[in-house]
């Protein structure tokens, strides 16, 4: 009993100093460990990417102001020296005169292309144009015209009678440069009323329609579209087409191209030729036609 008691009053008479105080700190398990080295490598690597960043946005600033002088003093030293002109149509003096480009002191690199372009293809006649510099001191300008498929001859206030020219976009315009001979052989348009429109005419439609059938003219039959003088939408949708053979040949357009009725035309022709019979005054190439041909003897 003796001893029981005492060892609860041992118990008993211990105070908090005398409980083993060597507290020793948890070891770290792996995966805390890993974030913490990772934490303080993301640190690091942000720290250094900024240092980077602003290091190289110098460079490139400085760099970038070096380059810009460089150009700077280069275009000083870069006159225009030589104009390469390309053009189906109009001449390469026209061209030289309406860019102004005759004058001396002129700078490659000062020279404001886009309002060249501009310049350009504010002629209606010009479908595009484009100019490029050609190190070290050529500009090159190239123009793409239009292609006139019939002329137009209409009368103008102080001037009198003008030929216009149109193209397969309906576009009307004063011609420049083009061949007389090649003007002579295009055929007048007829059966249309041109109505003006900033300083010039409306777009006039169903080109697109008869550039097809004089395309194929051409190609299909070529002694017949040289004798062709007038073309006329008088009886529009239908192409009216007044010739020395026949005084109106009537065109139905179709999806499927114009070979039918050329073969027609040129059968009937062919006939009366041969057979010198009198010359045909209409012949009626549409589909619904019941009476396709018309000679001078049936006029009264």
């Amino acid at each position: 009993m003796a001893t029981k008691k005492a060892t609860k009053t041992a118990l008993k008479s211990k105070s908090w100093k005398d409980i083993d105080q060597d507290v020793r700190a948890k070891s770290m398990s792996s995966t805390a460990f890993k974030r913490m080295i990772f934490a303080r490598c993301r640190k690091s690597v942000i720290v250094i990417v900024a240092i980077v960043v602003v290091a190289g946005g110098a460079k490139l600033f400085l760099e970038t102001e070096d380059v810009s002088n460089a150009l700077t003093k280069a275009g000083r030293a870069l006159p225009l020296k030589t104009v390469e002109t390309e053009s189906d149509v109009l001449s390469r003096e026209w061209i030289l005169y309406h860019l102004d480009l005759n004058r001396d002191g002129l700078n490659l690199l000062t020279l404001d292309l886009g309002e060249m372009k501009r310049s350009l293809e504010s002629y209606t006649q010009i479908r595009k144009a484009e100019l490029v510099r050609l190190l070290p001191d050529t500009l090159f300008v190239s123009i793409e015209e239009r292609e006139p498929i019939a002329k137009i001859i209409a009368s103008d206030v102080g001037r009198g009678r003008i030929t216009l020219l149109a193209d397969d976009e309906g576009v009307i315009y004063e011609g420049i440069g083009y061949d007389p001979k090649q003007v002579r052989s295009l055929p007048s348009l007829d059966g249309i009323r041109l109505k003006r429109k900033d300083g010039g005419f409306k777009s006039i439609a169903g080109m697109d329609i008869l550039e097809e059938l004089l395309s194929e003219a051409r190609t299909l039959a070529p002694h017949l579209y040289s004798s062709w003088k007038v073309v006329s939408f008088e009886a529009w949708p239908n192409i009216v087409v007044k010739s020395d053979f026949a005084r109106e040949a009537v065109f139905e357009p179709n999806p499927n191209g114009y070979r039918r009725q050329l073969a027609e035309l040129d059968y009937i022709i062919d006939y009366n030729k041969s057979r010198s019979v009198n010359k045909v005054v209409r012949v009626d190439l549409t589909l619904n036609s019941q009476v396709p041909v018309t000679r001078a003897s049936f006029l009264q």
